[in-house]
């Protein structure tokens, strides 16, 4: 996990104990009270990211949806880069 030890960011935070760090502290828990999930409140066009700090080639991004409402990932995209042009959305989907 080449996001261990670093910081993650999110547009907004659903509640205390959805940080965006949940997203990459290793636990695989999909409860979302287990304080294991990251979640964004409504909103348009929300976002989460990480600064890995290094450069590395990236082949696989693991995603680890919740219990419930799955729904919720529909239409969401990973994108990989440095850019922070337009909100990140400049670079490779």
């Amino acid at each position: 996990n080449v996001a261990a030890g670093v910081r993650a960011t999110q547009s907004t935070t659903f509640r205390i104990y959805a940080d965006a760090n949940n997203a990459i502290d290793g636990n695989l828990d999909p409860k979302f009270h287990h304080s294991s999930c990251s979640s964004t409140r409504r909103q348009k066009d929300p976002w989460w990211r990480v600064d890995l700090k290094e450069h590395y080639r990236i082949f696989v991004v693991r995603v680890t949806n919740r219990d419930r409402k799955p729904e919720r990932l529909d239409g969401a995209e990973i994108r990989i880069g440095d850019s922070l042009d337009n909100n990140g959305n400049n670079n490779t989907l």
